[in-house]
């Protein structure tokens, strides 16, 4: 009950937030044709500077974090809807997402905030901008960041192609080509707009996960692209190997939407192919297509699985998927998909709720701990959420995040 009222004070107060911001929803600007990767962009909200200073008040009651990132906020900002040339694979898809300007005619850095695992297409933010998430991210334009929010793959624009959840590669191209959109948007006459080469990136629980994957994309391929200035990282899985073990070995697991969305989204990204009796006993294998169908939420396709691991896993993926040949590729995909303990060399922020029963907080100190013994000087900080579940903890990681990115920016 705690957390459901604690969740309902911070939608009610977001709502507050913006519920005076102007929406000006403007008909699509179509890109030059010498735009690669931008293909529209769509103003769908503004706030003024006053009308944020005012506004974001009543979230100290909620965040007390929040004082310290009001002295920060400097400027109105406008968020556009944007469409983007991507790939999946060997197909052209059209990806979206929201892209939040500050006023002021600035030259700013892009902070990237990759959002947390959905089931359902309208709560892609390019479709939701008023979701609760949406509204606190997209004010941290108002600190001088132009901030984005992906939709991911299977989201927003491009919904036909499924979701392909936690793949390291379709995730870390449609992310990049976005960032490109982005860059080639500050073309635009009309817009005002001047990018620095900076980069922030933070995410919260999938959203970690791909920060993370992008983070060792950037650093091993495109620093010199994106000049990656910090990442933080919030209840997040890394090693999905690891992962998927201690789910098939444990008795019961009270998110197995989580499981069943990863295969399947591997199996979109056609990083490998198995009939889902392969993996997953009757009746859930036959149920998972019509699950997922982009309007079910994550309660919903959990009441028609089952938290009984031996019930939901097949017999022969349980004793056998970590060492049969028949499972490598699986083994392979995921292993390709994680990330491990590597040299880091942007500075990185974990948090993680010590009362989170959707990803346990050993996964964090974990990876914290494999990062220090890799280099006890690695530009890496654990901060652990006391007392806190994997809900409540997604404003206060925010709000530490954006702390530490305009302590690094400077102001």
């Amino acid at each position: 009950m705690k957390h459901t009222i604690y969740f309902i004070c911070f939608l009610l107060a977001g709502t507050i937030l913006f519920s005076n911001c102007k929406s000006n929803v403007a008909g699509d600007l179509n890109a030059p044709v010498n735009d690669k990767y931008l293909v529209s962009y769509t103003l769908v909200r503004s706030a003024t500077l006053d009308e944020v200073k005012t506004q974001y008040g009543p979230l100290q009651v909620l965040y007390p974090g929040m004082a310290d990132i009001l002295p920060a906020v400097k400027y109105g900002f406008k968020v556009y809807s944007v469409k983007y040339n991507t790939t999946f694979g060997s197909k052209k898809v059209v990806a979206s997402g929201l892209v939040c300007i500050p006023d002021g005619g600035g030259t700013y850095p892009l902070l990237s905030f990759q959002n947390t695992t959905t089931t359902i297409n309208a709560d892609a933010p390019s479709l939701n901008p008023g979701g609760y998430t949406a509204l606190m991210i997209s004010g941290f334009a108002s600190t001088g960041f132009v901030t984005l929010l992906p939709d991911y793959l299977g989201f927003g624009s491009s919904t036909e192609v499924f979701h392909p959840y936690l793949h390291k590669e379709s995730t870390v191209t449609c992310l990049l080509d976005f960032f490109r959109a982005v860059k080639e948007m500050g073309g635009k006459s009309d817009l005002q707009l001047k990018l620095s080469s900076d980069l922030y990136l933070m995410g919260y629980s999938q959203g970690g996960l791909s920060s993370l994957q992008l983070d060792q994309a950037i650093e091993s391929s495109y620093s010199g692209e994106f000049n990656l200035k910090a990442v933080g990282c919030g209840a997040s899985l890394f090693n999905l190997t690891q992962i998927i073990g201690m789910a098939v070995s444990a008795s019961t697991y009270t998110q197995p939407y989580y499981l069943v969305y990863l295969i399947k989204g591997f199996e979109s990204a056609a990083a490998f192919s198995h009939p889902y009796t392969d993996i997953f006993n009757e009746p859930y294998a036959s149920r998972i297509d019509q699950l997922f169908n982009g309007l079910n939420s994550s309660s919903t396709i959990n009441s028609q699985l089952t938290t009984n691991m031996a019930q939901l896993f097949t017999n022969e993926f349980q004793t056998t998927w970590n060492t049969a040949a028949k499972y490598k590729d699986i083994r392979d995909a995921l292993t390709a998909s994680s990330v491990t303990a590597w040299r880091i060399k942007t500075p990185l922020v974990l948090t993680h709720g010590l009362a989170d029963q959707n990803v346990p907080a050993a996964t964090t100190q974990q990876f914290y701990d494999d990062l220090m013994k890799l280099d006890p000087s690695l530009p890496v900080t654990y901060l652990p959420l006391d007392g806190m579940d994997h809900e409540m903890a997604v404003a206060p990681s925010m709000l530490i995040f954006i702390k530490k990115f305009l302590a690094i920016k400077g102001n």
